[in-house]
């Protein structure tokens, strides 16, 4: 099958080509910067000519219409994924613009399937209810999960025209091989927890972490033709911050200290952190978006049951537990610059 993807030097991108590669698919890359794509080929172990590559504005109808012509198939995963206050207006503008173009220039090249990768974010801040194929999305909480919202509305309306979208919605990313110099918030999290000798969290936070494997065998086992419209939660298990921080003690064989902090601190400090970004341009591992998705995560009592079935008969998801992939992912943080060898612990390169 020949698969075009976009977003293919970020990190679920990236790991969709190395997996499309792997399964045998024709695939053509879609990206704003063909030099990162050669690097991030370099860092899955891809030869460059084992895919194509084309450079191309997802927001420009005519240029991505040539890019998609020969295309059997199509994986969106290109978005503005940040929870940066900083970079609200791109994602603002960008995230449903590029949606909106992928879908219209699709489906009028007969393309089938076109797999989106939205977010479980959509459904944030949660309800504590089940969340399956009927769930209605959030109204968000700030303009990252507002922005990913606004896209999701369009990718059900194709839906519910009958237009052949799978969309996925996946939880926290974690996992290795991010070829993105900044890390995810996720991936940012994980370092910060290894950062001191002390963790602060918020008290009963839950959050769903994934391995970005998982996320992307999903998404090309979804490559299917003639199968209409469909949605996968591929979440991750609810884990909450205080079982992360004792995973992490101990595949490093370091002792961190849990420090559980008020929910009132964590809505003072995303606001603080959120205007000293404003002021400085740093980022920092807080924001207001991020604070309310941890308090209001506390206060509905965390994700409710995901129906992730779909994913788990159809895929065999998930493959990696929370554990393996905690430590594939550390292991790689420290063998790439992220973690110094100190906060590596057991897990540094020898």
């Amino acid at each position: 099958m020949r698969v075009a993807i976009t977003g293919g030097t970020g990190f679920i991108g990236s790991h969709c080509v190395a997996q499309a590669v792997a399964a045998g698919h024709q695939v053509r890359m879609l990206v704003r910067n063909p030099s990162k794509a050669r690097t991030t080929l370099e860092l899955h172990g891809l030869r460059p000519d084992s895919v194509e590559v084309l450079e191309v504005d997802l927001r420009d109808h005519p240029a991505l219409r040539s890019g998609l012509i020969g295309a059997d198939a199509v994986i969106h995963s290109a978005a503005v994924l940040s929870l940066n206050p900083l970079d609200g207006r791109t994602m603002r503008e960008f995230n449903p613009a590029s949606t909106r173009v992928i879908l219209e220039e699709s489906t009028t090249l007969g393309i089938d399937p076109v797999v989106y990768v939205s977010t479980s974010g959509a459904f944030l801040p949660s309800t504590g209810e089940p969340i399956g194929f009927h769930t209605e999305v959030s109204t968000g909480c700030g303009p990252y999960t507002r922005s990913k919202i606004a896209a999701e509305h369009i990718a059900r309306q194709y839906q519910a025209d009958g237009a052949p979208v799978a969309c996925v919605y996946p939880g926290g990313v974690i996992g290795p091989r991010d070829p993105n110099l900044e890390l995810s918030d996720s991936m940012s999290l994980v370092t910060t927890i290894l950062g001191r000798d002390t963790a602060l969290v918020p008290g009963g936070a839950r959050l769903a972490m994934v391995d970005v494997r998982d996320i992307a065998a999903v998404c090309v086992g979804a490559l299917e033709p003639e199968r209409g419209p469909r949605r996968y939660h591929v979440w991750g298990a609810p884990t909450s911050l205080g079982e992360m921080v004792g995973v992490v003690s101990r595949v490093t064989g370091r002792d961190i200290r849990l420090r559980r902090l008020p929910l009132f601190t964590v809505d003072v400090g995303g606001l603080l952190a959120e205007i000293t970004t404003r002021i400085t341009r740093r980022r920092l591992p807080l924001c207001v978006e991020s604070a309310r998705l941890l308090t209001q995560n506390v206060r509905s009592g965390g994700p409710g049951v995901i129906d992730d079935g779909p994913a788990r008969r159809e895929f065999g998801y998930p493959r990696y537990d929370f554990e393996a992939s905690i430590i594939d992912t550390l292991r790689w943080l420290a063998a790439a610059g992220h973690l110094s060898a100190a906060q590596a612990g057991d897990l540094a390169p020898s």
